[in-house]
């Protein structure tokens, strides 16, 4: 063999190796994409879940009044606001 084709065949893999390392990339990149989209689907779930809670407890007025208190000093937009009579 000779230096030439010894060349050839270095240069050979090292076009696969920076395939693979391109595959490897994408494929973190896809599981990274979908970590991403579960944390938010988790998100979503936490508040809808806390908001059906606090509806729940609402029913009764006592706690609706300490809720809605809360909730006065915690929104600071008008249309977050209306939604809550505040």
């Amino acid at each position: 063999m000779g230096i030439e084709s010894l060349d050839q065949k270095i240069a050979k893999q090292q076009e696969k190796l920076n395939q693979l390392k391109a595959q490897k990339q994408a494929a973190l990149a896809r599981e990274k994409a979908k970590q991403k989209v579960q944390e938010r689907k988790n998100d979503t779930r936490r508040k809808i879940l806390l908001g059906s809670y606090l509806l729940k407890k609402m029913e009764d007025e006592a706690e609706k009044q300490k809720i809605l208190a809360g909730l006065n000093e915690y929104l600071t937009e008008d249309r977050d606001r209306k939604l809550f009579g505040l």
